[in-house]
């Protein structure tokens, strides 16, 4: 396991990890929502050439929720969300050099902490602009 501290669009973190070909999991959690676009492509295609065979676990956040919601715990940073998907297939469109293998709603794992996420989840519209956790692998 490597926790490496650089940014994840400096190409050079991948000069820290000894790599023999194995199966990668890269995890990206609470982090594309404060990039735009050009960045979230960036930091796949570091990823995606530098690894034969990754699975990647990427948070992501929806349209909406990027552009009505504030998150109480950054406001004193003045950090902003900028970037989300509505969900796995509108990733894959951007990333054609990964397959979308499944994705999971935050709401899922909310349910294990708080009983009263069962009835959320059955809310289309919170299921839809909740986190979510997207499963990518590399076509390698």
């Amino acid at each position: 396991m490597y926790q490496i501290a650089k940014s994840a669009m400096d190409d050079s973190y991948i000069h820290d990890i000894e790599y023999h070909g194995e199966d990668i999991l890269v995890i990206i959690e609470g982090l594309t929502m404060y990039l735009d676009e050009k960045e979230v492509l960036k930091m796949f295609s570091i990823i995606e050439k530098s690894f034969k065979k990754v699975t990647v676990l990427v948070e992501t956040m929806s349209p909406f929720v990027v552009k009505h919601m504030k998150e109480k715990s950054i406001d004193q940073s003045n950090a902003k969300f900028l970037w989300g998907v509505k969900n796995g297939n509108e990733l894959q469109k951007i990333l054609p050099e990964f397959i979308f293998e499944k994705e999971v709603s935050l709401i899922e794992g909310m349910k294990e902490l708080h009983p009263i996420y069962h009835l959320f989840g059955w809310i289309p519209l919170v299921r839809n602009i909740s986190n979510k956790i997207i499963v990518l692998k590399n076509r390698s």
